[in-house]
């Protein structure tokens, strides 16, 4: 890595910014705890992956999450409870007890042969707060930008 990262501190600075908003927003917006947050955006990222064209616009593809749409995708691209433990290094049965939780919550469903999926419930609960993390995200890309740590953090090599 460069040794002189000349932004390193601003960098960082506009990260834990970042991430603290998106841990405050998780459980005011959400209802659940930051584990269960990153258990649903896995839930989330695996659905993107795996059903939705690329450059799907915003609306087509909170359309495709409803559940009408989800079993002709899913039964060939499953995903487990114990493929969230192991992408996310964490215990089995924590990732059981907490998609318990979501589940309760209608924010996603599973099955043995579909897996995990997100359920109609989480376009009303999850838009909003997408919304909200891509324009934080916007805003940490262009305080990087404008201190000029954007660049350096994209040209940054081992």
């Amino acid at each position: 890595m460069k040794k002189n990262l000349d932004s390193y501190g601003e960098t960082l600075f506009h990260l834990f910014n970042f991430r603290s908003r998106q841990f405050r927003d998780s459980r005011s917006m959400i209802g659940v705890d930051y584990e269960s947050f990153i258990i649903l955006s896995t839930v989330g990222a695996h659905f993107l992956t795996h059903n939705t064209k690329q450059g799907s616009n915003w609306d087509g593809v909170w359309e495709s999450t409803r559940q009408e749409h989800i079993g002709e995708f899913y039964s060939k691209k499953k995903l487990t409870i114990f493929a969230v433990a192991h992408l996310l290094d964490i215990p089995k049965e924590t990732v059981r007890r907490k998609v318990e939780i979501l589940k309760k919550k209608k924010l996603i469903s599973y099955t043995s042969e579909l897996g995990l999926i997100p359920t109609d419930k989480i376009d009303d609960i999850m838009k909003p707060f997408a919304k909200m993390e891509l324009l934080s995200l916007a805003k940490f890309l262009q305080a990087l930008k404008k201190h000029k740590a954007l660049d350096e953090l994209l040209n940054l090599k081992d």
